[in-house]
C-alpha cells in the first residue's frame, strides 16, 4: 500500500525520534548501570613486587580468617575487615576497598575509625558529598583533633569558598578540644585570610605559648602572615 506524504513524514519523524532516543539511552546507560561512573576507581601505586606480595598476603590471610569464622558459625572479627580495606587501598583498588568499608559500616555503624577512613577513600575517588558526610559522622562519634584536621583539610581543599563552614568547624573544634596548637594556628590563619591581622596574631601567640618547642617556627610563620595581612589591609 502506497503511503501518503503525511504518513511518510510521520514514519520518518518516528524513526528519527527512535534513533535519538536510542542514542540518548546509549549515552546515559553507563551512568544508569555503573554506580562509580565518573569517579576515580583506581590509583597507580608505586610499590616494589615484594611489598605488593606482602600486602596481598595480608588481604588473603584476613579473608581466610573471615571465611573460617563463618564456616565455624563464629562472629567475624571486624578488625579483619579493616585490614582488608586498608590493604586494598594500598594496592590502589578503590572499588574493592570501598565495598569492604561499606560492609564494615553496615555491620558496625558506630565505627568512627571506619567512617573517617571511608571519608578519605571517597575523597580519593572524588565522591565528595558522601565523603563529607563520612568525615562528619566520624567527628560525631569521636571528636578528636585528627578527625577535625581531616575534615578541615577536606573543606579547604575542595570547598575553599565555604569560609563560614570552615570557621564553624574550627570553632566547634576549639569548643570541643580547647586551645591546642592546631586549633589556634588554624583559627589564626582564618583571621589573617579575613584581614583581621590582630586576631590572627593573637591566636598565633597563644599557639606559640602552647608549643614552646615549636616557638621559633610559629613566630616565623606569624611574622610572614602578619606582614602580608598588613599590606593587604
Amino acid at each position: 500500500m502506497k503511503c501518503t506524504r503525511k504518513q511518510t513524514v510521520l514514519l520518518v519523524s518516528g524513526a528519527i525520534l527512535l534513533l535519538l532516543g536510542a542514542y540518548g539511552l546509549w549515552r546515559v546507560w553507563p551512568r544508569l548501570t555503573n554506580p562509580y561512573y565518573g569517579l576515580t576507581t583506581s590509583i597507580d601505586v608505586q610499590m616494589d613486587e615484594a611489598t605488593r606480595i606482602l600486602v596481598q598476603q595480608k588481604i588473603d590471610t584476613a579473608q581466610a580468617s573471615l571465611l573460617a569464622a563463618e564456616q565455624a558459625g563464629q562472629k567475624p572479627d571486624d578488625q579483619l575487615y579493616l585490614v582488608i580495606a586498608e590493604n586494598q587501598y594500598l594496592l590502589g583498588d578503590l572499588i574493592a576497598s570501598r565495598k569492604t568499608y561499606e560492609i564494615i559500616l553496615d555491620r558496625n555503624p558506630i565505627s568512627y575509625v571506619a567512617w573517617n577512613s571511608y571519608g578519605s577513600l571517597l575523597e580519593t575517588m572524588n565522591d565528595l558529598v558522601p565523603a563529607e558526610n563520612a568525615y562528619r559522622q566520624a567527628i560525631a562519634l569521636m571528636p578528636t583533633e585528627e578527625y577535625y584536621r581531616d575534615y578541615v583539610d577536606f573543606l579547604m581543599t575542595h570547598y575553599p569558598d565555604r569560609r563560614a563552614d570552615i570557621k564553624a568547624t574550627l570553632d566547634e573544634a576549639y569548643q570541643t578540644l580547647g586551645q591546642t596548637t592546631w586549633t589556634m594556628i588554624l583559627l589564626g590563619v582564618w583571621y589573617f585570610n579575613e584581614g583581621d591581622c590582630d586576631q590572627g596574631k593573637s591566636h598565633y601567640l597563644v599557639a606559640k605559648g602552647i608549643s614552646p618547642e615549636n616557638s621559633e617556627a610559629i613566630q616565623k610563620e606569624l611574622n610572614e602572615k602578619f606582614t602580608v595581612c598588613k599590606k593587604q589591609s
